[in-house]
């Protein structure tokens, strides 16, 4: 009795929650991107925030999948324009059970369109930890990749010059200022008015085809916000793994952009390029500091690479991290080693640490 009492309320609350807030009509259109993620896109009428996840309940998948729920990390920022709807977008890496069955569905059926309830958001980025670092790292690995997304579009918005936001709406219809989630007192004009100064994305990943996905979409990213000049502030670099970094022929494929390669080293300063050209919607999009490298970043040194820039300049730094469990003891220990040597030295200020399981991602 006392079991039921306890597991009873906390099985029926989602689902009483979902009824009433996010009702029960709502669909879902699944959709296999070129790397292999399966995308979910669901209609949303509420906001959310970096590093969030959602429960979904898939119901025309049978009795066993409409009973049980399960946890995806939102990819997508949700709209800044009342007059452009919001959208969950999902990137699932399929495994067994039933995330086979949602690829094997979206397959066969390109951009089906399927019942499903949601339950959330739950869990996020600390935005006020967010805003109040200088620098951002977001470190991740595999389908982590979607989850460096959110990241990124909010670093854009918030890149936008502040004049901008109280003219006309800007291209693409899109609202670029971060109005919703705004400081409640307005800081002086000479401090930046919603973000960091600077975003530096890690992606470690063995597949080539996401390398080649994530650049795009980040490239997509980039294209909404035509007014941005992120070209020394916005920094990405994707690492390829295992079996991937022997494959590609990295100087055939930097020739096809015309660009030069050198000999890689466990140094990203070594072992990349500063610009990269990626198709987007029928024509090539530059993104500044987009960089390719082969083996894994050695993230100790990179995080102290970081860490001596912000603490030299007086500055703050937060690092954000998605991944294996690896990857996440890896840059725990290097935080905390930064922050140690900080304190012994006297100095001020700290690196701040965000961890998200790699299951949600």
């Amino acid at each position: 009795m006392v079991t039921a009492a306890i597991y009873v309320p906390c099985y029926v609350y989602p689902w009483l929650r979902t009824c009433f807030q996010y009702g029960t009509s709502q669909r879902a259109h699944i959709f296999v991107e070129e790397n292999g993620f399966t995308r979910i896109t669901i209609p949303a009428n509420f906001h959310w925030r970096p590093g969030q996840h959602c429960f979904l309940r898939f119901t025309s998948f049978g009795v066993m999948s409409a009973l049980s729920t399960h946890p995806f990390t939102i990819c997508s920022s949700p709209s800044m324009n009342p007059d452009v709807p919001s959208e969950l977008v999902f990137y699932i890496r399929h495994q067994g059970g039933f995330t086979a069955r949602l690829y094997a569905r979206a397959l066969e059926h390109p951009d089906v369109s399927v019942p499903v309830l949601v339950d959330g958001p739950y869990g996020g980025a600390d935005l006020q930890r967010y805003r109040d670092s200088d620098h951002v790292l977001v470190v991740a690995g595999g389908s982590g990749a979607g989850w460096c997304l959110p990241f990124v579009e909010r670093f854009l918005r918030s890149a936008v010059p502040q004049a901008s936001l109280d003219g006309p709406k800007h291209d693409q219809g899109v609202a670029t200022g971060d109005i919703k989630e705004a400081p409640a007192v307005e800081e002086p004009s000479s401090h930046r008015p919603f973000g960091p100064q600077s975003l530096r994305i890690i992606l470690a990943t063995r597949d080539i085809s996401s390398r080649t996905w994530f650049l795009r979409t980040v490239g997509e990213l980039l294209s909404k916000y035509t007014t941005v000049q992120v070209s020394h502030s916005l920094r990405v670099q994707v690492y390829l793994t295992g079996d991937a970094a022997h494959e590609v022929d990295l100087t055939s494929s930097h020739a096809a952009h015309n660009h030069n390669h050198s000999k890689s080293s466990p140094t990203p300063s070594n072992s990349s390029i500063d610009r990269i050209e990626i198709p987007v919607k029928g024509h090539d999009e530059v993104i500044p500091g987009k960089e390719y490298a082969e083996g894994r970043p050695h993230l100790p040194t990179i995080i102290a690479e970081e860490t001596a820039r912000s603490v030299e300049a007086g500055e703050s730094l937060g690092v954000y991290v998605c991944g294996p469990d690896t990857m996440q003891n890896d840059v725990r220990n290097a935080v905390a080693e930064e922050n140690l040597r900080i304190v012994k030295g006297g100095r001020s200020g700290g690196v701040y640490l965000h961890s998200e399981h790699f299951s949600w991602a």
